[in-house]
């Protein structure tokens, strides 16, 4: 008896102690047993959401934000409401010091709640009874007019609500959406190369490293190296280094997926020229690169003791 009667015990004790553990990993609810109005995907101070868009002269249509009422009862859904959103450049600021205002001459919204003001202006929304959702779609005409190398916002917060019982602004209340312009090439790969140096890299070594290839035009790509800039790896003197002065733009021939390599750096001195017969093309079935190619070439494009050469494979891995 008094086995059962520890055994009982301890059970207890560890009844007891489980839900003393579960009482302290289980967060707070927002607003528990309130009506909450909040934006999806939202936060405060404001989350982000990144949206890339094909680098295209067509129109492309993103959902911007959805806004929600989360009904406490079937009383509260029935209560008509009025919601206003703020066109939130401060947001868009606060974010990021490098994302640009989305000059409103570039999109369009289409949305029940036309905005008011311009940029800094209001959204104000009429949730008819048993209405809880609400949207905003930013529509671009012409994503050719975006620089690719940037990345443009609009921010979206919840300004005010009708005054009602038990209802409230959710902490889920601020957005700010970016757009990025892609081609189909832009993305994350592993770049497999050797290069020449003569001095510098005369054994033609080389390493596997990731990179990225960023759309610059619609069938072109410049490569950026993560940690040092728009600079292509290289081995020099034994060691991993960004070569300066050199940014090589990728561009893909769309009817052959042939490719040539070019210094697209600002205020270049060399010039690059395809390693003659080299395959210098895209894969579209493994989303590969295949290029050699450099300069100082005694005769252009074939390699000799003079030249600056790469030979690179890049592999795509995934979206930047």
């Amino acid at each position: 008896m008094n086995k059962k009667l520890s055994l009982y015990g301890l059970l207890a004790l560890m009844v007891s102690f489980a839900s003393c553990i579960k009482k302290e990993v289980t967060p707070l609810k927002d607003g528990d047993g309130q009506t909450l109005v909040k934006i999806l995907g939202g936060d405060s101070p404001a989350a982000v959401q990144s949206n890339f868009i094909d680098f295209v002269n067509t129109p492309q249509r993103v959902l911007a934000i959805d806004v929600r009422r989360d009904a406490k009862g079937e009383a509260d859904l029935q209560t008509p409401m009025t919601v206003v959103i703020k066109d939130d450049t401060a947001a868009v600021r606060a974010a990021s010091s490098s994302f640009i205002n989305m000059p409103s001459s570039w999109y369009s919204l289409i949305s029940e709640a036309p905005r008011v003001g311009g940029l800094g202006g209001t959204y104000t929304f009429q949730f008819k009874a048993g209405e809880f959702a609400k949207q905003i779609y930013l529509v671009i005409p012409d994503a050719t007019v975006l620089d690719p190398s940037s990345t443009y916002a609009l921010g979206f917060s919840i300004q005010s609500i009708t005054s009602l019982p038990n209802t409230k602004i959710s902490v889920a209340k601020s957005l700010v959406v970016t757009i990025g312009a892609k081609n189909a090439y832009d993305g994350v790969y592993e770049d497999k190369f050797f290069n020449f140096h003569p001095s510098s890299n005369p054994g033609y070594t080389g390493d596997v490293v990731e990179v990225h290839l960023v759309t610059t035009g619609g069938n072109k790509c410049k490569i950026y190296w993560p940690g040092n800039g728009y600079y292509n790896p290289a081995v020099l003197g034994g060691v991993l280094n960004a070569f300066g002065a050199q940014e090589p733009e990728y561009t893909v021939n769309t009817a052959t997926n042939a490719v040539t390599v070019q210094n697209a750096f600002p205020g270049a001195v060399t010039f690059y020229t395809m390693a003659v017969g080299y395959p210098n093309n895209y894969d579209p079935a493994s989303k590969t690169f295949n290029v050699k190619w450099g300069y100082s070439y005694t005769v252009p494009g074939v390699y000799d003791a003079t030249c600056r050469e790469w030979t690179q494979t890049m592999k795509y891995l995934g979206p930047r």
